[in-house]
């Protein structure tokens, strides 16, 4: 029984709809780059409700936009540091 319970329970929060503050306390950032994400077209929302709506976001489509903001680690070789050539200006 307490199976089926939790089960239930793991369902009910992937059907749960997050606000934009529970996403940007998820990724540990402010709203407002929330937003900025939304605009660009990187992550997708519902929008509920007249106008343009409050905006709502499913918790697999978080999941699937933090797997595409990962990077691997670039590892290099060993060897000697390039420092950039410098241009030096002269003043008369």
């Amino acid at each position: 029984m307490g199976y089926e319970k939790s089960m239930s329970n793991e369902q009910d929060q992937t059907k749960r709809l997050l606000t934009v503050a529970e996403v940007a306390d998820w990724l540990s950032v402010s709203a407002s780059l929330v937003h900025q994400i939304v605009e660009a077209g990187k992550l997708p929302v519902y929008r509920i409700g007249n106008g343009r709506g409050a905006i709502r976001f499913r918790p697999e489509d978080i999941e699937s936009y933090l797997d595409g903001c990962r990077t691997e680690k670039v590892v290099r070789p060993p060897g000697r540091k390039v420092r950039p050539r410098l241009k030096h200006l002269r003043l008369d």
